[in-house]
């Protein structure tokens, strides 16, 4: 029988495999959920879930057999191969059947994560939930979700050495809806405490853009008041925390 009182962050199996950026991912997953893990790798995340008596069930899946492999040897290692079912498949195609209502995409690159979202008609759903775990292209992701009547209901940041990764929590709500540029690159993480770190890279990031376009000699007004606009957020955000 599993442990539904575990503590999560001491007694569990994967401590140390379990990242920070896995760990903000594991947050958002409510309790009693069905899982799927898409690109599960080691499976180190339904592996956790279980374990800790979040999830009830899981699906772990990936495109390639190795790590499929490798996820089915951690599996039956921690005696889970009766509650974690695995599938070679590429994104989400096939996992309907197990009607999962938490669905976890970490690892990928926010484009690819929207791609798989977009061929998987099931994730239309309002009572699906999505947390989505970029490497890149974070404010592509956020722009593909609004525009196709995806809400972002929370972020949460995860640091782990000098990166800072971000986790969104998503559902469908049928109505598209616009985002500014300085929205779409902020998000909606003002509440947490590492919201501030993510305005600084960013307005770092686009400043480069902004002296490498001086340097030719040239200048994009858009851009200025996009840097602009993030520092007032963090401006206002630092000022919160006076």
């Amino acid at each position: 029988m599993l442990n539904k009182q575990a503590d999560r962050s001491v007694r569990l199996p994967l401590r140390s495999e379990m990242t920070p950026r896995l760990l903000t991912a594991a947050s958002f997953v409510r309790e009693g959920a069905v899982v799927a893990d898409v690109g599960t790798d080691h499976a180190y995340l339904p592996i956790y879930l279980l374990s800790a008596g979040i999830a009830r069930s899981a699906i772990a899946s990936d495109i390639n057999q190795g790590p499929l492999s490798r996820a089915e040897a951690n599996i039956r290692r921690f005696g889970l191969a009766d509650h974690i079912a695995l599938r070679l498949t590429p994104g989400l195609e096939g996992i309907e059947t197990f009607a999962p209502t938490d669905i976890l995409i970490c690892g990928m690159g926010g484009e690819l994560i929207a791609s798989i979202l977009e061929a998987a008609e099931f994730v239309r759903d309002p009572q699906t939930r999505l947390i989505l775990q970029p490497m890149t292209s974070t404010r592509e992701l956020r722009l593909w979700l609004a525009e196709n009547g995806f809400v972002v209901t929370e972020e949460r940041f995860a640091a782990e050495k000098e990166k800072l990764y971000v986790v969104m929590c998503a559902s469908y709500c049928g109505v598209p809806y616009a985002l500014t540029d300085a929205d779409s690159y902020a998000g909606c993480g003002s509440d947490q405490p590492l919201f501030g770190e993510w305005l600084r890279r960013q307005i770092v990031s686009l400043q480069k853009q902004v002296n490498g376009l001086a340097k030719a000699g040239r200048e994009d007004p858009r851009l200025n008041a996009l840097v602009a606009s993030l520092q007032e957020r963090l401006d206002a955000y630092e000022r919160s925390l006076s």
